[in-house]
């Protein structure tokens, strides 16, 4: 028997569901917002069951809401590499703090791996391409010359919202990335004064504009609000987004275009699978038209050859997927404007 001079066991007989209690307590905790108190029942319920998923994810949320990202990253990194817990939930949120803490190096090696080696689930498999988008362009000689110039302590001082809206607007592309998880942890009704601001912005990024919208998604915002995008403005309801069109649509062409295209080039269909969820991405929330999977599957298809710079008869690829020529133009076109009106507004950013 252990000693017991001090209060406790070298074995302990644990209460039956005392871990699942201290788990829920740490979980009632965390919505409350009393992160400390979360923080304490999720070490304890680690130290007597290392290898309970709940409780080592909460380890990883509050330290995130304590705004202790290293540790989050480490309780991360140790998820990972033991194997504890939903993989690829965990998998998004160390990218994302990979991407906070501004290791863009790291971000891009871990998922160019990722993708290469498995399939990614449709509901994280779009966040997970503009991640990897986002972090080539600050380890780009533009994105390393404006890290150089920038670093955590231009945040400090920061405290209105006036300030974080003028540095999502006027700011660097990681500065901007900076303000959107800063606003996210905002009160909702200050976040959805600032989101109407910036959407309304005819010169603000769309792509940031379709992370706003998700966010607000999340935050369970229902108002309507004014969205400018691509020379056209619209209103949206954030009660009635949806992803799923873009999750099932998306995913439905990349399978079409898979069959076709993924065992004669591997890498080339990998490559047009990052130009499709970046395209779908930045056009959220609108649709692609025409709604037809083989359209888009062709269209991916020729665009993807055009981008390795070999030629291919048009016609040859629009028989073999059975469509109509002139649709597939416009679909290749439309994806060209969008990449060039987004690489013309990062310039005028850098």
């Amino acid at each position: 028997m252990g000693k017991q001079a001090n209060g406790h066991e070298d074995n302990i007989i644990l209460f039956p569901g005392l871990v699942t209690r201290l788990v829920e307590k740490g979980m009632a905790s965390l919505k409350e917002k009393k992160y400390y108190d979360a923080l304490r029942y999720f070490q304890q319920s680690t130290e007597m069951e290392p290898t309970h998923p709940q409780a080592r994810y909460g380890l990883v949320i509050t330290n995130i809401e304590l705004n202790r990202l290293d540790e989050a990253k480490r309780h991360c990194e140790s998820m990972l590499r033991e194997g504890i817990g939903q993989y690829y939930e965990v998998l998004q949120v160390y990218v994302s703090l990979l991407v906070q803490l501004g290791d863009y190096e790291q971000v891009e090696m871990l998922l160019e791996t990722v993708i290469s080696e498995e399939k990614l689930p449709p509901k994280m498999a779009e966040s997970f391409y503009q991640l990897l988008e986002f972090s080539r362009q600050m380890t780009s000689p533009n994105g390393k010359a404006e890290l150089e110039d920038f670093t955590e302590d231009n945040f400090e001082g920061i405290g209105n919202t006036e300030e974080w809206i003028n540095l999502l607007e006027q700011g660097k592309p990681d500065q901007q990335w900076g303000a959107i998880q800063k606003i996210s942890q905002m009160k909702k009704e200050d976040v959805l004064n600032t989101c109407r601001t910036f959407m309304k912005g005819e010169n603000n990024n769309p792509v940031l504009k379709s992370y706003l919208l998700q966010m607000l998604k999340e935050m369970n915002v229902e108002d309507t609000i004014e969205v400018h995008k691509f020379g056209k403005s619209f209103n949206v309801n954030i009660g009635n987004l949806e992803d799923v069109f873009h999750e099932q649509f998306g995913t439905s062409v990349l399978t079409k275009l898979d069959a076709e295209l993924g065992q004669e080039s591997p890498s080339l269909f990998e490559i047009v699978q990052q130009v499709w969820w970046h395209y779908l991405f930045a056009l959220y929330p609108k649709s692609p038209t025409p709604s037809d999977k083989t359209v888009w599957a062709a269209a991916l298809h020729s665009l993807g050859f055009t981008l390795m710079g070999v030629e291919q008869d048009l016609n040859e690829v629009t028989s073999r997927y059975g469509v109509d020529k002139e649709e597939v133009i416009k679909a290749v076109e439309h994806m060209k404007s969008i990449e060039a009106d987004l690489m013309l507004i990062q310039s005028e950013r850098t």
